[in-house]
């Protein structure tokens, strides 16, 4: 989910926002109001592609996110950029949908931070990410390379730290 969570933008990840069956194990995510990269658009911007705090590298266990975690984070990059047309195709539909609004007017626009501000843009950011390109990079980066940046990004204490408080990303 975390990787599904960066190519469509999606922010707003905290506790609450995924639920945990306890009998199962299995997650589930809600809240989908913060999609498409709106979180960039913040008061306190959200610098992470996915959440990934202490705490949850601390329950990841011995081998933190370098294990299990990382080979499944590329082994689903991998999946969602063999299958980006299918991807691209099902998101297209919402640009010819009146009845959906997938952009928003956001309250501000970091001069620094590219927000998609029009179904196209989104389109054109989810594109560019399933093919590994990395912020400005002119050139892709491999599915790991792509998910190591992702990562770094993910636990950096400078990112977490600047996120906003209510987050808690210091647990």
């Amino acid at each position: 989910m975390s990787m599904v969570g960066y190519v469509l933008g999606l922010g707003d990840r905290h506790g609450e926002n995924i639920l945990f069956d306890e009998s199962t194990g299995d997650t589930l995510h809600v809240d989908f109001n913060c999609l498409f990269d709106k979180g960039l658009s913040f008061e306190k911007p959200e610098k992470v592609p996915f959440r990934l705090t202490q705490n949850m590298v601390d329950a990841l266990g011995v081998t933190g996110y370098e294990g299990v975690f990382r080979r499944t984070c590329e082994n689903a990059m991998r999946v969602l950029r063999i299958n980006e047309d299918t991807l691209l195709t099902l998101l297209e539909t919402f640009i010819h949908d009146p009845a959906v609004d997938m952009v928003k007017k956001t309250r501000r626009k970091p001069a620094n931070a590219k927000i998609p501000d029009t179904p196209k843009a989104v389109l054109e950011s989810i594109q560019s990410k399933l093919q590994g390109l990395y912020r400005d990079e002119k050139m892709p980066l491999s599915v790991e390379g792509h998910v190591e940046q992702l990562l770094k990004e993910a636990v950096d204490p400078a990112n977490l730290s600047a996120m906003y408080i209510g987050w808690c990303a210091f647990f």
